[in-house]
């Protein structure tokens, strides 16, 4: 990290921004306008009315409150900041969720310094669940304090993954679910990666594993992870995200690894350094 961390000060103003922008954005979710939904990567991939009007929420309160900061959003948004600060952030995490009204859906907000997240707020809104961290700080959830699980073993860990929306990746992701599966406890897949990494740092899954994800789906995620006292990495090259607690941590990523290569897909060492 080049830049200093900011004061405490300035990191509580930047989480209270975030927690009450993602408050916002949650009153939108809230509404169920969903609107005319269109299709983005794939027929299968939707984004909706919500996931506009969110966006435009959050961007628009970053800009008058700090204006000099970068944004990235889901929806289209990029903004070249000078401060040194860059908001990544998801209006609707879990679109699909959303529109069948499966409740795993999220606002997800983080602010990165140098590419690091130091600020990381996942509003979890079919739940009014609010997750919060922020770098040297605690893990809460609606204000209770949240930790990763001690599990040790890979044989006895829940996972948490998830699927792409390409025919084409989501079988090859299934080849390799397939190669974990009997090595694990079980597998869960709820449909929002922002959610499922708080559900690892709240103890509710021992790790997780996605690879096809951007960077605005898990930044936040990833903060609230590692401040809950786990180990969360993104790796921008092959868009793969794993997080678990620290005892599992090396069990997981080499099992993964393995399960990848096993299944022909394209693999490479956890090494991110975001």
């Amino acid at each position: 990290m080049n830049n200093p961390l900011p004061s405490s000060e300035e990191l509580k103003e930047l989480l209270d921004l975030a927690v009450d922008l993602s408050s916002q954005a949650g009153k939108v979710h809230f509404r169920r306008d969903t609107g005319h939904v269109d299709s983005k990567s794939t027929i299968t991939d939707p984004v909706s009315q919500v996931d506009r009007d969110a966006e435009q929420i959050i961007t628009g309160g970053i800009g008058r409150a700090r204006p000099d900061d970068g944004i990235l959003g889901e929806e289209g948004t990029d903004t070249q900041g000078n401060s040194g600060f860059r908001w990544v952030i998801d209006p609707l995490d879990g679109t699909v969720n959303y529109l069948y009204g499966f409740p795993s859906y999220s606002v997800s907000i983080a602010v990165e310094l140098d590419g690091v997240p130091i600020i990381g707020v996942v509003y979890d809104t079919a739940h009014d669940e609010m997750y919060v961290a922020q770098i040297g700080g605690a893990a809460t959830n609606n204000g209770g304090y949240i930790h990763v699980t001690s599990c040790r073993d890979l044989s006895t860990a829940l996972l948490g993954t998830g699927f792409g929306y390409d025919p084409d990746v989501r079988k090859q992701q299934a080849v390799i679910l397939a190669e974990l599966l009997p090595q694990v406890r079980d597998i869960r897949r709820a449909g929002s990666c922002a959610i499922d990494l708080c559900s690892v740092a709240s103890g509710r899954l021992d790790g997780f594993y996605e690879t096809g994800v951007q960077w605005w789906d898990v930044a936040a995620g990833v903060a609230i992870v590692r401040s809950a006292g786990g180990i969360a990495l993104y790796e921008p090259l092959h868009k793969r995200v794993i997080a678990s607690g620290p005892l599992l941590w090396e069990q997981l990523c080499s099992t993964v690894k393995e399960a990848e290569m096993a299944a022909g897909s394209p693999t490479a060492p956890p090494s991110a350094n975001i």
